[in-house]
C-alpha cells in the first residue's frame, strides 16, 4: 500500500529483434480478465523507458539523443511500471501488456502495429511489516515511492559477478527537518548543522546482525558527488545489516563512524539502538539510507517491498530541491496530518514516527 492505494511495482525488459527501429507509442496494462488497469502514452511513457546502456549507470541522455521510446534493432530497454489500483481493489493473479508501436515501412510510410506480451504473475504473498528505522518528528522520505521510480533508488541497477541486481528498488533516504522547517542551520558544510545528524537509528524488527562496516570517514556536510571516490565496497558507507529471517535483510547505510552499538552475530530486538545517523559513503548530506533485500548484501541482492507499521504523514513536498539551499518547509494551507498504517511512504512525504 502506498498513499492509500495498492501499487504494483515491477520492470519489464523489452528487446527489439526486428531488423529496423521501432517507436513505442503506448502500453496498456490489463488484468487477468482483460480489464484495463493503466495506459501509458507520450511523456508518461517516455519517463518509464530506460535504454539498457543507461540502466546500470544512471545518467541523463546525451544532448541530441533520440527519445527513449525509440528502440533500434537489437537493442533492449527496461520499462519501469508502478500501477496504482483503485481504492479497495485487490491485486489480480496475472497482468497482461499490450504494446503499440510504429516503424517505417518499405515504402517509407509509417506503419502502426500492436502486440500482446506474455502474462506476468503477480506476487501474492503478504508484504513484510516493519517498525520505523528512526523515531520522532519531521523526517522526509527522499527517493521513496514515485510513479516511474526515483532514478536514485528504483533504477539503481548494479552489475556484480556477471549478474544485474536492483537492491535499492524500495530504498528510502531519510533526512530530518528542524523546528524551523529546514534541513540544516548555518553553514551546510558542517555535519553538525544538519538536524538529523547523530539521530539514533533503531532496529525495525527482531533479528541477528549478519554484516556491518565501520570507520569509514563522514563526508563534510553537503557535498558534490564529483568529489567522492565511490566503489562497490564503500558506496553504503558505514552500515549495519539485520538478518530478519525468511530471506529478508534490513540494511542501514551512511552511519557515523565509530557509532555502531552492535557487533557481528549480536541478537537485536525491535527498537534497539544500532548506531547514529551520519554522512559516510556515497552520501551528499547527512541522512539514513534504509532498504530491505533478499540477500546479505547491500548491492548483490534484490530489493523487496515492505510496509511500515504506522506513521503520521504531515505533508508531501512537490519539489524537495528547495530545501537544498536552506529554504524552510511549511505545510500547505489546509493540510491535515494523516495517520498511515501498514503503508510504504510516498516520495517526499514529511513524516512523524512514534
Amino acid at each position: 500500500m502506498v498513499d492509500g492505494r495498492a501499487r504494483l511495482s515491477y520492470e519489464l525488459h523489452f528487446t527489439n529483434f526486428a531488423p529496423f527501429k521501432i517507436e513505442l507509442t503506448s502500453i496498456d496494462v490489463l488484468d487477468d480478465t482483460e480489464t484495463p488497469l493503466a495506459t501509458y502514452r507520450a511523456d508518461a511513457l517516455e519517463k518509464m523507458v530506460v535504454p539498457a546502456e543507461r540502466v546500470v549507470v544512471w545518467a541523463d541522455p546525451p544532448k541530441g539523443a533520440p527519445p527513449a521510446r525509440e528502440i533500434v534493432e537489437g537493442h533492449t530497454a527496461v520499462i519501469f511500471f508502478d500501477v496504482a489500483l483503485d481504492p479497495g481493489a485487490h491485486a489480480p493473479a496475472k497482468l497482461r501488456h499490450r504494446f503499440s508501436f510504429t516503424f517505417a515501412g518499405s515504402n517509407g510510410a509509417t506503419v502502426a502495429r500492436s502486440l500482446d506480451g506474455p502474462a506476468v504473475s503477480v506476487v501474492q504473498q503478504t508484504t513484510t511489516v516493519l517498525r520505523p528505522p528512526l523515531r520522532g518528528a519531521s523526517w522526509i522520505a527522499f527517493n521513496a515511492f514515485s510513479n516511474g521510480g526515483s532514478p536514485d533508488h528504483r533504477r539503481a541497477f548494479n552489475a556484480i559477478d556477471s549478474r544485474i541486481y536492483d537492491a535499492q528498488r524500495f530504498a528510502i533516504d531519510w533526512a530530518r527537518l528542524g523546528p524551523d522547517g529546514r534541513l540544516f542551520h548555518g553553514d551546510s558544510k558542517s555535519n553538525a548543522n544538519f538536524y538529523g545528524y547523530g539521530a539514533e537509528v533503531v532496529a525495525v524488527a527482531d533479528g541477528r546482525i549478519s554484516d556491518l562496516k565501520d570507520n569509514l570517514p563522514d563526508n563534510v556536510g553537503s557535498n558534490d558527488r564529483a568529489k567522492r571516490v565511490i566503489t562497490l565496497d564503500n558506496a553504503l558507507g558505514n552500515s549495519v545489516t539485520i538478518d530478519l529471517g525468511n530471506g529478508h535483510f534490513a540494511i542501514y547505510g551512511h552511519l557515523q563512524p565509530g557509532s555502531l552499538k552492535v557487533k557481528l552475530g549480536d541478537t537485536v530486538k525491535t527498537g534497539q539502538v544500532l548506531a547514529l545517523l551520519g554522512n559516510s559513503g556515497n552520501s551528499d548530506g547527512p541522512h539514513l539510507h534504509f532498504q530491505l533485500t533478499d540477500a546479505n548484501s547491500p548491492l548483490a541482492s534484490e530489493g523487496i517491498p515492505y510496509e511500515i507499521e504506522t506513521f503520521t504523514q504531515l505533508d508531501v513536498l512537490k519539489n524537495s530541491s528547495v530545501l537544498d539551499d536552506g529554504s524552510a518547509w511549511q505545510p500547505k494551507p489546509g493540510t491535515k496530518p494523516i495517520v498511515r498504517r501498514r503503508e510504504f511512504p510516498i516520495d517526499n512525504a514529511v513524516i512523524t514516527f512514534p
